[in-house]
């Protein structure tokens, strides 16, 4: 019997995923919105959803990887480059009806969510705010604790250890729940923008009712605009899970900033 290796498994499965994800997700944009796994509960689950510093866990390859294929077919709508999310809506357009509605619906979206306002900004100023709460608290419970090897069986190093565990696990239990506090407050504050841009995308059939290059392009860039939406949502659980895993591995100063929170610098998206 043939055997499959790992790297060819990995493979079967990436392309599996690839068309579930465009299956499951090819009819509206708030489908996929609300399919966005919320972060786990509890440090035990997070750790779960890691290996090898990648998150793995199904749900979130999935979204991830719908989020990708919904790209590349936004890329086609606009001549098979990338569309820019935000682009320059003409006063007047040319084209359909339903272009037009949509047009202007993404010309409202763009003046509600620019400079300090951009959905970016405001999502990675919250952000911040958690990591700087607790990274450098964890920080130093790091720099405290007796290094080991993983898994520790060493009784006086253990036990020596053992309270700056306990602060460890208290410390990330409650940065879980502010990060499960956060994913619920934003999708709620921004799911009514995904519904108006998707009913408004979906009467121009995805832009494929669109009769001008420029109608195209500006319809690929509003969805470009919202797929970042379903990306940011997604970003929350990202890094709730990345930083619980760099936590519980005990954080030494090379981790990059977005995930152990320690200093003051911007946080990766």
């Amino acid at each position: 019997m043939m055997c499959i290796s790992s790297i060819n498994k990995r493979r079967i499965l990436a392309l599996a995923l690839t068309f579930s994800a465009l299956s499951a997700y090819s009819a509206t944009l708030s489908d996929l919105y609300n399919s966005v796994p919320r972060p786990p509960s509890d440090a035990a689950t997070a750790l779960t959803w890691v290996q090898d510093g990648k998150i793995v866990q199904p749900d979130f390859v999935e979204i991830d990887t719908a989020i990708a294929a919904l790209r590349a077919k936004i890329a086609e709508l606009n001549g098979g480059e990338t569309p820019p999310a935000r682009i320059a809506v003409p006063a007047s357009l040319a084209d359909s009806a339903v272009v037009q509605a949509a047009a202007a619906s993404y010309s409202d979206y763009l003046a509600m969510n620019e400079d300090d306002k951009a959905p970016q900004a405001v999502l990675g100023k919250r952000k911040r705010w958690i990591q700087a709460a607790f990274g450098r608290t964890q920080m130093s419970i790091s720099e405290k604790m007796t290094t080991c090897a993983t898994p520790c069986t060493d009784e006086a190093i253990l036990a020596a250890n053992e309270p700056l565990t306990r602060a460890r696990d208290q410390e990330l239990k409650t940065e879980i729940r502010g990060w499960n506090a956060m994913f619920d407050d934003w999708k709620k504050k921004r799911f009514g923008v995904v519904m108006t841009a998707d009913s408004r995308v979906a009467a121009t059939a995805e832009g494929g009712a669109a009769t001008t290059a420029q109608g195209r392009s500006i319809m690929a860039s509003y969805q470009a605009a919202i797929l970042d939406e379903v990306e940011l949502l997604l970003s929350i659980s990202k890094l709730a899970v990345l930083r619980a895993d760099a936590i519980m591995a005990g954080l030494d100063g090379t981790e990059p900033d977005g995930i152990s929170g320690a200093t003051k610098k911007k946080s990766a998206k």
